[in-house]
């Protein structure tokens, strides 16, 4: 079913990048570019730091949110560094990629995804996606982080690995709470019999990151295969809030 995607992507690459020349991909508006300039400030918002940790949008001089700053967060992971703002137009594309079946907008955003990854991450040996359970993947029809991370393998010809398994289809994350999300998680992620996590230095690759639960995990696994530096990469991330909000 992947490989249909891609096949699918691959056909549809030269339509979209012709119409998106004329449209911003997230507002519709005239732009010479896919994220127009009011877009890119509003969602990507380049000048505010992320947290090393979890990937979290911080405040001004931070460079860990309050809960990474308390232990609370993701552990195995050297960075997480995330493109953009999880909120209005961009939560609504992300959403519109993942649920309702156009993997194929990604492939205007290999640009931006690729320059935030250089900019932020050093770099990997190989590109790892977070890996999705066959039965969720078999209603979807594919895995969003699987084609995020081969369209930012192919841009940048750095090695894609899928390496990783889920092994247990657990209930959405989205529907708990911290620590509900990491009970939710133990144990659920394994190498994939017959591979080899043999890079030193990976880029593990996901559409959202919240608290950095899944990461975590995955991270930890890659770990215990004998990889060394773990780095995040995400579309989106949260904004952090200010205590007692």
């Amino acid at each position: 079913m992947f490989k249909t995607i891609i096949s699918k992507v691959k056909e549809d690459a030269q339509l979209i990048w012709y119409r998106q020349e004329k449209n911003c991909l997230l507002c519709g508006q005239l732009s010479p570019e896919v994220i127009c300039s009011n877009c890119q400030e509003d969602y990507f918002q380049p000048g505010i730091r992320r947290c090393e940790l979890c990937g979290k949008l911080l405040g001004p001089n931070r460079i860990y949110c309050y809960d990474c700053q308390s232990g609370k967060g993701p552990r195995g992971l050297k960075k997480v560094t995330s493109l953009g703002h999880y909120e209005g137009a961009w939560k609504d594309f992300i959403q519109k990629v993942k649920f309702k079946g156009q993997p194929y907008l990604l492939i205007p955003l290999a640009e931006y995804f690729a320059s935030c990854a250089i900019e932020h991450l050093p770099p990997p040996d190989s590109i790892v996606p977070v890996p999705m359970h066959p039965n969720r993947l078999a209603q979807r029809g594919f895995n969003q982080a699987e084609v995020l991370a081969s369209i930012i393998s192919r841009k940048l010809g750095i090695s894609y690995q899928e390496v990783l398994v889920r092994t247990i289809d657990t209930v959405p994350q989205t529907t708990l709470g911290r620590k509900e999300r990491i009970r939710n998680l133990q144990s659920v992620f394994t190498i994939k019999p017959g591979t080899m996590a043999d890079s030193q230095i990976i880029w593990l690759v996901d559409d959202v990151v919240t608290t950095g639960t899944t990461l975590g995990e995955c991270a930890e696994t890659l770990h215990r295969s004998g990889v060394q530096e773990v780095y995040g990469l995400c579309l989106g991330a949260g904004k952090e809030k200010e205590p007692g909000f």
